[in-house]
C-alpha cells in the first residue's frame, strides 16, 4: 500500500475509557475484547475526529451531553483531552479543554510535516491551527496543496462503516438520490446508486461473484432509476432462475450486510482508513471467513481497523493483525500479541481458541 495518509502510530489521553494509550498501527488492526472493555471508544474517536473535521464540535459535545461524558472520568479527574496522530509524511495535534458551561474547547491544535522522511531537508515544520480557547477546529474545509491541506485530504476518509440497521426503515431499503456516488456511506445509504457508478469496472463483476458465492440464488442487481423519480434510485436485484425483480428487503439481514460490506472492500478507490464495528453481526460463518479474506486483500491498498467479538473471526488473522483489549484498574488497555510468546500454544490452539480459554486476554 502508499505510504502516504498511512495512520502509522496514535497517542491518545482522556478520551472515553481510554486514560492513556500509545498504539502502532499496521495495515490490518483487528480489536478483541469482552462488552465494555474499551473497543468501542477507540472506534468511536475516529468519529470524534470526524466531526472535528467537519467543524461540528460544540454540536457532538452537546450530544455527548457534555464534556463530562467524553473525559475520562469527566472533568473532575481529567482536566485535557489530547491526541497526536502520526500519518506519513504529517501529523496532526489537538489539546481539547472543559469550559465553564460544560463543553469543550481547543486548548493548541497544530500539523506537522517530516521532511526528513520525503527526502527534503528542512526538518520538521509546523503550523499552528485554532486559537486557545476557539471552540472548533482551524483545519482548512478541504484538501490543499498545504500542510493542514494534505492532513485533511487523509482525515477526511476516516468513516466508520456500521452496517447494523437492516429494519424495514433502514436507509439502505429506501430511495436516494441518483448523483450520490462520491463515496459509499457509512450505513450504505446510497449503495444502489454507488454501485450504479461502478458497475463498469472490473471491481462490479467481483463484488457480484463474491455475493453469489454466499447467496447462489443472487443473479444482478438491478440499478436503475424509479419510474416515476428519475432522480431516485431503489437496490434492487433479480434472482436466478426468475423474470421478476426483487428489493432490498427482500435479502436476510445477513445477505443485505455481506453486500455492504463486500462492496465497501471491493470497490475500485478504498478510502485510506477503513473502521469496521463488529461487522460479524448476523454472518453466516462460511461469510465470515469471506469477509477476512476481503479484509486481508484490502489491507494491501488501504488501513482496516475492525473491532469484533467474533472467535470464528478472529481465527482468520494472524497474531500481528490482533490488538487485545482488556479494561485495567476502570481504564481501556490495548497490546499488541508476541507471537513468539504464543508459539508452543499455537501448535495445538488457534487464536480464537486461545480467545476463549483467556490465555492471551480480551475475555469478561
Amino acid at each position: 500500500m502508499s505510504i502516504f495518509g498511512k495512520l502509522d502510530r496514535m497517542r491518545i489521553a482522556g478520551f472515553k475509557s481510554i486514560e492513556r494509550l500509545e498504539l502502532e498501527l499496521k495495515p490490518l488492526n483487528v480489536l478483541l475484547g469482552p462488552n465494555g472493555a474499551g473497543k468501542s471508544n477507540f472506534i468511536g474517536f475516529f468519529k470524534f475526529v470526524n466531526k472535528l473535521l467537519e467543524k461540528n464540535l460544540q454540536f457532538y459535545v452537546a450530544q455527548q451531553l457534555g464534556a463530562d461524558k467524553i473525559l475520562f472520568f469527566g472533568r473532575k479527574h481529567t482536566d485535557m483531552l489530547d491526541f497526536y496522530l502520526e500519518f506519513t509524511p504529517n501529523a496532526y495535534r489537538c489539546q481539547l479543554a472543559p469550559d465553564a458551561a460544560g463543553g469543550l474547547i481547543i486548548v493548541r491544535e497544530y500539523c506537522e510535516f517530516f521532511a526528513d522522511r520525503m527526502g527534503y531537508k528542512g526538518g520538521i515544520k509546523r503550523e499552528e491551527l485554532a486559537p486557545t480557547g476557539g471552540k472548533e477546529s482551524g483545519l482548512p474545509d478541504r484538501e490543499a496543496d498545504t500542510i493542514p491541506g494534505h492532513v485533511v485530504g487523509y482525515l477526511r476518509d476516516w468513516k466508520v462503516y456500521h452496517f447494523h440497521d437492516t429494519s424495514d426503515s433502514a436507509r439502505i431499503k429506501q430511495p436516494g438520490r441518483i448523483d450520490e456516488t462520491a463515496v459509499l456511506l457509512p450505513q450504505a445509504d446510497n449503495l444502489a446508486a454507488f454501485l450504479r457508478s461502478i458497475r463498469e469496472t472490473p471491481a462490479y463483476s467481483l463484488i457480484v461473484r463474491t455475493i453469489q458465492r454466499v447467496a447462489p440464488f443472487f443473479l444482478d442487481f438491478v440499478l436503475e432509476p424509479e419510474r416515476d423519480n428519475p432522480q431516485s434510485i431503489r437496490l434492487r436485484w433479480r434472482h436466478r432462475g426468475s423474470d421478476d425483480t426483487f428489493d432490498a428487503s427482500d435479502f436476510s439481514d445477513g445477505t443485505l450486510r455481506l453486500i455492504c460490506l463486500t462492496t465497501l472492500l471491493l470497490q475500485p478507490r478504498l478510502p485510506t482508513i477503513i473502521l469496521l464495528d463488529e461487522p460479524e453481526l448476523g454472518l453466516h460463518p462460511y461469510a465470515l471467513h469471506l469477509l477476512a479474506g476481503m479484509m486481508r486483500a484490502a489491507s494491501a491498498n488501504t488501513q482496516i481497523i475492525a473491532s469484533t467479538q467474533s472467535v470464528t473471526l478472529a481465527n482468520q488473522f494472524s497474531c500481528e493483525d490482533l490488538i487485545i483489549v482488556d479494561r485495567v484498574n476502570d481504564a481501556s488497555q490495548f497490546r499488541r500479541l508476541d507471537e513468539q510468546e504464543l508459539a508452543d500454544w499455537l501448535d495445538e490452539y488457534s487464536i480464537g481458541e486461545l480467545w476463549e480459554k483467556n490465555i492471551i486476554g480480551g475475555a469478561p
